[in-house]
């Protein structure tokens, strides 16, 4: 009995130096990576935030005024507004992106990198049309959802399709 016990003790001691030596070489690993990567650069671009953008989220939309007559009842067709400044909300009233109209009434807004992780922007996000030229005889201020439209190659494109604009009432 007392050869097994002994043997028993050998065992354990051999599996904890087998063990120690393995933690050993793993942890010296880590240190070997530490010393790899002096900079500044290294660094973030080892943990992912470097310089070099990894992914782009994008939300875009179309602008369009239902106009109005001569007595002031809505336009049937509406016309795209050129120079209306657009803006992407995400969870509070704090803009997260913004951007302009073109001449088609279209705009593109590239969101900043830290609401890329953010996996449903469309439950958390929405577009606002902050400001109209004077000369549009629409109101601002309409919020709408977006919807995601495309992933590939690194993007993700999220639409808020066409936003109807209507024209302010007159008093």
């Amino acid at each position: 009995m007392s050869y097994s016990l002994g043997l028993s003790k050998k065992m354990i001691v051999f599996v904890f130096i087998v063990v120690l030596i393995f933690v050993e070489s793993r942890v010296s690993a880590n240190f070997d990576l530490m010393d790899e990567l002096s900079g500044r650069e290294e660094w973030v671009n080892w943990a992912g935030y470097g310089e070099e953008k990894l992914s782009t989220v994008v939300v875009g939309g179309t602008i369009l005024c239902h106009g109005a007559d001569a007595k002031h009842k809505t336009s049937v067709h509406p016309y795209p507004v050129s120079g209306a400044k657009v803006a992407v909300l995400c969870g509070t009233s704090k803009a997260w992106g913004d951007g302009s109209t073109d001449s088609s009434g279209n705009f593109l807004i590239d969101l900043p990198s830290h609401l890329h992780a953010i996996p449903n922007l469309e439950k958390v996000c929405c577009v606002n049309v902050v400001h109209l030229p004077e000369t549009s005889p629409c109101r601002s201020g309409l919020h709408k959802g977006i919807k995601l439209s495309s992933i590939g190659d690194g993007t993700r494109t999220y639409t808020a399709h066409n936003i109807h604009l209507m024209p302010q009432k007159h008093t």
